[in-house]
């Protein structure tokens, strides 16, 4: 009977963990960017500036419109931007795609909005308008809220994206002060840095496979005893050539400013900590935008996950131990 109960509970954290594992790769995709947000809008000649020198920032705004489609009106939050939609709204799309960045006539929306000016979640192709402008529907994302994705050639921007490269995460603080510097940009309020909890969302949703990982390298001496010996050293040269070639990728992937110049440095520590506190604290802070509440969802429906893996796996070593026979 403990058998079958283990091999339910290995079941179901492993059905979990493919669940973490999609959602903290959907996370990743909507954290391409550093988000600057601003408490006053841009003046237009500094975002104008901006452009020109750094082509792949894309500015955005939040308003609250009334759009327009047939005859049928539907009031929604509007975010307005320039530049690469996917950024401002990094989730695919459930029909189509969000517009491309030369695309000015395009638009993406939530399907709540779509039932609401269309009675339908697949009015690809079709018109709306806000006013001012005419758009054609490119793409239909899934939210339950009234939210549309419209582009603008100019207007009153509050928040800005920096596309992240290679050498964002080596130093985030010292590249975001880089990007601004040479853009020409003023200091943003709030400096919100979404890569950070994607990647501990992915950690811990792969935490499960490590920890399986690391029981069978510590069982593994005990199984070895009983192996002839040509293939014990087989195995421990095995293992030590997988660590040696996945040392310096690892050594890689590891951010620099969370290298200490030495361990011993105690000031280090309390920097780092007040630094990662002011990330955090970052998200706390900044006006809440429409578009955040899908990420900070997400990032709450990790957490989720990852307190059911953890009670999943602490069932499962339950299972596995041996019965204590009674004195």
């Amino acid at each position: 009977m403990r058998r079958w109960i283990s091999l339910a509970l290995l079941l179901v954290l492993l059905l979990v963990t493919c669940r973490a594992m999609a959602g903290a790769e959907t996370l990743a995709a909507q954290s391409r960017s550093v988000s600057l947000r601003y408490k006053q809008p841009l003046d237009e000649a500094v975002v104008e500036q901006a452009l020109q020198k750094s082509p792949g920032i894309t500015f955005w705004a939040e308003e609250t419109v009334s759009l327009t489609a047939a005859w049928h009106t539907a009031g929604a939050t509007a975010l307005y931007y320039t530049g690469d939609a996917w950024l401002v709204w990094g989730q695919p799309c459930r029909v189509g795609s969000v517009p491309g960045p030369l695309d000015t006539g395009g638009c993406a929306i939530s399907t709540a909005l779509a039932w609401e000016l269309f009675g339908s979640k697949e009015p690809v192709g079709l018109a709306l308008e806000d006013g001012q402008q005419s758009y054609t529907v490119r793409g239909v994302f899934e939210n339950g809220d009234c939210l549309a994705l419209l582009p603008r050639a100019a207007g009153a921007f509050t928040a800005a994206e920096l596309p992240v490269d290679e050498d964002t995460a080596q130093d985030p603080m010292g590249w975001t002060s880089r990007q601004l510097q040479q853009a020409g940009l003023p200091t943003a309020d709030w400096q919100l840095y979404p890569s950070l909890p994607a990647g501990l969302a992915r950690l811990l949703a792969w935490l499960p496979v490590i920890l399986a990982a690391g029981l069978l390298l510590a069982a593994l001496p005990g199984w070895a005893r009983r192996w002839p010996r040509w293939a014990r050293e087989g195995a421990v040269f095995g293992v030590l050539l997988a660590a040696a070639l996945a040392l310096p990728w690892l050594l890689g992937l590891w951010p620099q400013w969370l290298t200490p110049s030495r361990w011993s440095d105690f000031s280090w520590w309390s920097q780092t900590a007040d630094q990662l506190g002011e990330y955090f604290s970052a998200w706390l802070k900044v006006y809440p935008a429409g578009r955040d509440v899908a990420f900070k969802t997400g990032l709450l429906a990790q957490w989720g996950l990852a307190a059911v893996q953890a009670g999943l796996w602490e069932a499962l070593r339950c299972s596995l131990q041996p019965k204590q026979k009674p004195n």
